[in-house]
C-alpha cells in the first residue's frame, strides 16, 4: 500500500481551526428517518439488531466526580479489570479482552496505539456529555478492535440559548479531594462549553495482606493519585446548513503503582498525559450531510520504579470523511473513509516506529415498514503487512406484537470483526512478536425487547443471546520470570446471555426508576495450535456471572440512588487451577436540592462498598473498604 502523507493532516487540522497548542437505552427500532437531517445521525442508527444502551444523564450528573470506569461497572453488564484505586481500569465486553473494545470520542477512535485500549480510570464523567455502549462485534461501524463492543463518548452540547455554569466540590475518605467547574454559552451562531477538574487521593486504606504470614493488617502507602484536566467544545453555525466545531480534551495523571500483596515495594509510578484535538465540519445539502473530521492525539506514558525508566510518546493523526444521504424516511446510506498515521517514540522498541492505516466503510439503514428496520454495513481495512478480511454486519429489528400497551420486538444480527496487533505486541523488546497474527471474529446475536406502558408506569426489558468465535485471539503469556510475550490462541468461543429490565413511574411527588440486569458469559478456547490442557476452560479474568440492581427514588427535593453489583468467581489462569472469590458491592447516595435565590444547590452524601466487603478484582491487588464522600454542586442553569 502506498505510503500516505499523513503529515498533511496536521496542516489540514490547522486550516479547519484546531489550535496548535492547548493545555437508558437507545431505541433504534423507533427512529424515524428524515428527508434531510443536519448534524447528528449517530452511528447507532445503523446498528439494527444490536444491543445499544445509553447511560442516564441524571446518573451522569449525580456521579460527576466518578470516572467512566465507575459508571460502566455499576450501570452496565461490562466487567472492569482494575488493579486498585490508583491503577488502570479497562473494560471487558462479553468475555473478551480489553483490546477488543473500541473507544470513540465524537466518532473517532482514541484507544492508545501501543496498548490497543483506553484506561477508563483516566476519563472523568464531569467532562463528558453522553456515554453510550454498544454490545457485541461492530467492526463494520467502528473498525479495528470492536470485537467485544464499543464505548461511545460525546462532548457536551448546549441545547438552550444563554449562559450556564456549574461548580462542584467533594471531600471523601482516604484523602480524596475533587473539584470541578464548567461554563457554557450558546446563541444562534455560536456555542461554547469549557470545563476543568482536579482530583487527588491518598488511598491510604487498611487491608489484610494475605501474601504475608499471618495475613497482617497493613495500610496502603503506595497508591497516591493526582489528576487534572479540561475540555473545550466550540461550535459555530456558519450558515443555516453549515457548522464548524472544535473539540479539545486534556488529561493528566500522576499515579503510584501499588505492589501486589506479599511483594516488595519497588516505588513504581506512572504518569499519563493525553491531549486530544479535533475539528469537525458539517454541511447539509440536497445530497445529504457531509462530515469532515481531522484530529491530532498525543499519548504520553512514563513508567518508573527502582530499576526502570520507560517512556511511551505516540502521536496519532486521523482524518475521516463521511457522506450521509437519507431518502423519504425509508432508507439512509452513509459512506466514508478513515485514515490514520502513528508516530511512536517508545523506549521499549529501541527505535521509532511509524504506521499507516486506512479503511473504507459503507453503512446502510432501510425501513421497509414501520414495524421492520434493517441494516447492512461493510468495512474494508488496509494495513501494510496485514490483509484484514472485509468486516460485514447484517441486522434486523421486527415489531412482531403491539397490543394493549405491549410492544414486543424480535432482533438479531450477524457481524464480522477484526483487530490488527498493537504496536507493543509486535515491537516491544524483549517479548514483542513480529510474527503475531491478526485477530478475526464472527458474532451471532438474537433476542427480544419488550415494552409495556400502563398509565404512568413504563417497563422495558431486553433479552440477548450471543455466540462469538474469534480466530488467532492474542494473549500475553509469561516466557521467563522477567518478561512476557503475546501468543495466538487458535480459536476462542464466547457465548452467553444478557438480560435487563428497567421500570419507571411517577406518583404525585414520588418518582421511581429501578433497573436489574444479569449476564452469563462462557469464554473458552476451543481449538489450540499446541496442547489441549487449556481447551474448553473459562478464560482467565472472565466472570461467569454478573448481576446488578439499581434504583433512583426521588421525593420532592430528595433523591436516593442505590447500586448493588455481584461479580462471580474469576479464574486467574487459562487452566482454571486458581481462582478469585466472587464479591457483592453496595453503593448508596442521598441528594438534597436547595435553592439559593433562583439557582439550585445540590448537597450529596455517597458511600461506596457500604457493607465493607474485602475483595480483589485482580490477584493480590486489594480494593478499598467502605468509603464516604460529601459534595456540594452549585448550578446556574
Amino acid at each position: 500500500m502506498a505510503k500516505f502523507h499523513f503529515r498533511l493532516f496536521s496542516c489540514l487540522a490547522l486550516l479547519l481551526g484546531i489550535p496548535a497548542t492547548a493545555l437508558a437505552q437507545q431505541d433504534t427500532t423507533r427512529y424515524h428517518l428524515r428527508t434531510v437531517e443536519i448534524f447528528g445521525k449517530p452511528a447507532e442508527i445503523f446498528a439494527s439488531g444490536s444491543r445499544v444502551s445509553t447511560l442516564d444523564s441524571t446518573f451522569l450528573r449525580t456521579y460527576a466526580s466518578a470516572s467512566i470506569a465507575d459508571a460502566l461497572q455499576t450501570r452496565t453488564p461490562v466487567f472492569l479489570r482494575t488493579n486498585g484505586p490508583s491503577g488502570i481500569a479497562v473494560p471487558s465486553f462479553r468475555g473478551t479482552s480489553p483490546t477488543h473494545t473500541a473507544v470513540l470520542w465524537n466518532g473517532l477512535n482514541i484507544s492508545q496505539p501501543a496498548l490497543g485500549q483506553s484506561d477508563m480510570a483516566l476519563l472523568p464523567l464531569t467532562s463528558i456529555g453522553s456515554v453510550a455502549v454498544q454490545h457485541g462485534a461492530a467492526g463494520a461501524t467502528y473498525g479495528s478492535g470492536a470485537i467485544g463492543g464499543a464505548v461511545l463518548l460525546n462532548s457536551q452540547t448546549q441545547q438552550e440559548a444563554g449562559f450556564g455554569a456549574e461548580v462542584m466540590q467533594e471531600l471523601g475518605s482516604f484523602g480524596r479531594y475533587f473539584s470541578s467547574a464548567g461554563a457554557r454559552y450558546s446563541s444562534q451562531k455560536i456555542s461554547v462549553a469549557l470545563s476543568g477538574y482536579y482530583l487527588s487521593a491518598e488511598n491510604d486504606f487498611n487491608f489484610r495482606d494475605y501474601g504475608r504470614i499471618g495475613a497482617p493488617t497493613r495500610r496502603q502507602d503506595q497508591a497516591q493519585v493526582a489528576q487534572h484536566g479540561f475540555m473545550q467544545d466550540i461550535s459555530w453555525q456558519l450558515s443555516s446548513n453549515t457548522r464548524l466545531a472544535l473539540h479539545g480534551w486534556y488529561t493528566y495523571a500522576d499515579r503510584e503503582v501499588p505492589p501486589a500483596m506479599g511483594a516488595s515495594n519497588t516505588n513504581a509510578g506512572q504518569v499519563d498525559r493525553n491531549l486530544r484535538l479535533m475539528t469537525e465540519l458539517n454541511h447539509g445539502s440536497n445530497w445529504g450531510e457531509t462530515t469532515l473530521k481531522a484530529a491530532v492525539f498525543n499519548d504520553y506514558l512514563l513508567f518508573t520504579d527502582n530499576s526502570n525508566h520507560s517512556t511511551t510518546d505516540i502521536n496519532t493523526y486521523q482524518v475521516q470523511a463521511e457522506q450521509t444521504y437519507t431518502y423519504a424516511r425509508r432508507w439512509s446510506l452513509r459512506g466514508g473513509l478513515n485514515l490514520q498515521h502513528f508516530e511512536a517514540d517508545v523506549q521499549g522498541y529501541g527505535r521509532q516506529v511509524t504506521e499507516d492505516r486506512a479503511s473504507a466503510f459503507l453503512l446502510f439503514r432501510y425501513d421497509p415498514s414501520q414495524r421492520l428496520d434493517l441494516s447492512l454495513n461493510l468495512r474494508q481495512a488496509f494495513v501494510k503487512g496485514y490483509n484484514p478480511t472485509p468486516a460485514p454486519t447484517l441486522g434486523a429489528n421486527w415489531l412482531m406484537l403491539e397490543q394493549g400497551g405491549h410492544a414486543l420486538y424480535l432482533k438479531g444480527n450477524v457481524s464480522g470483526s477484526y483487530r490488527v496487533p498493537t504496536l507493543n505486541e509486535r515491537f516491544w523488546q524483549p517479548g514483542g512478536n513480529p510474527d503475531i497474527k491478526p485477530e478475526q471474529g464472527w458474532s451471532f446475536e438474537t433476542g427480544l425487547r419488550h415494552r409495556y406502558t400502563w398509565g404512568l408506569v413504563e417497563l422495558e426489558s431486553e433479552l440477548s443471546l450471543y455466540r462469538m468465535l474469534v480466530d488467532n485471539w492474542i494473549q500475553w503469556m509469561p516466557v521467563t520470570s522477567s518478561y512476557w510475550s503475546p501468543r495466538n490462541l487458535q480459536k476462542v468461543r464466547s457465548q452467553g446471555i444478557e438480560l435487563s429490565s428497567r421500570a419507571t413511574t411517577t406518583l404525585d411527588d414520588w418518582q421511581l426508576a429501578a433497573m436489574g440486569a444479569y449476564t452469563y458469559t462462557a469464554s473458552e478456547q476451543v481449538k489450540a495450535y499446541e496442547g489441549n490442557q487449556e481447551l474448553n476452560r473459562q478464560l482467565a479474568h472472565v466472570p461467569l456471572h454478573k448481576a446488578q440492581l439499581g434504583t433512583d427514588l426521588t421525593f420532592r427535593t430528595w433523591t436516593l440512588t442505590g447500586n448493588l453489583t455481584h461479580t462471580s468467581l474469576r479464574y486467574t489462569d487459562n487452566s482454571n487451577a486458581a481462582s478469585l472469590p466472587g464479591y457483592t458491592l453496595l453503593n448508596l447516595a442521598v441528594h438534597k436540592k436547595f435553592t439559593l435565590g433562583q439557582y439550585p444547590l445540590i448537597a450529596s452524601v455517597r458511600s461506596d462498598n457500604v457493607t465493607d466487603r474485602a475483595y480483589t478484582v485482580l490477584e493480590n491487588m486489594p480494593m478499598p473498604p467502605r468509603s464516604l464522600a460529601l459534595s456540594l454542586r452549585f448550578v446556574i442553569p
